[in-house]
């Protein structure tokens, strides 16, 4: 009996996933959090990285837009030539 409690919490889930709407969502929370200085300085840089990633993957999967405003932030800067 012992046995068959351990194999129930090793084996993983089935049918759990998240969804572009969930990704979006915890997005949207980070963003929230860190406006309302839920954050400690500490953890910025964390939390930054991984908020980067996710408005990336977002925006290549096309769940989101960016705007133009957002892409200049967060694109390397390339010089235009004239050609």
């Amino acid at each position: 009996m012992a046995d068959e409690a351990i194999n129930q919490v090793e084996t993983p889930q089935q049918g759990v996933s998240l969804s572009l709407q969930d990704l979006v969502l915890l997005m949207n929370l980070i963003r929230a959090t860190t406006e309302r200085g839920a954050i400690r300085a500490e953890e910025m840089t964390e939390v930054g990285a991984v908020y980067t990633k996710l408005v990336q993957f977002l925006t290549e999967s096309g769940a989101i837009q960016q705007s133009a405003e957002s892409q200049a932030e967060t694109a390397p800067t390339k010089e235009k030539s004239n050609d």
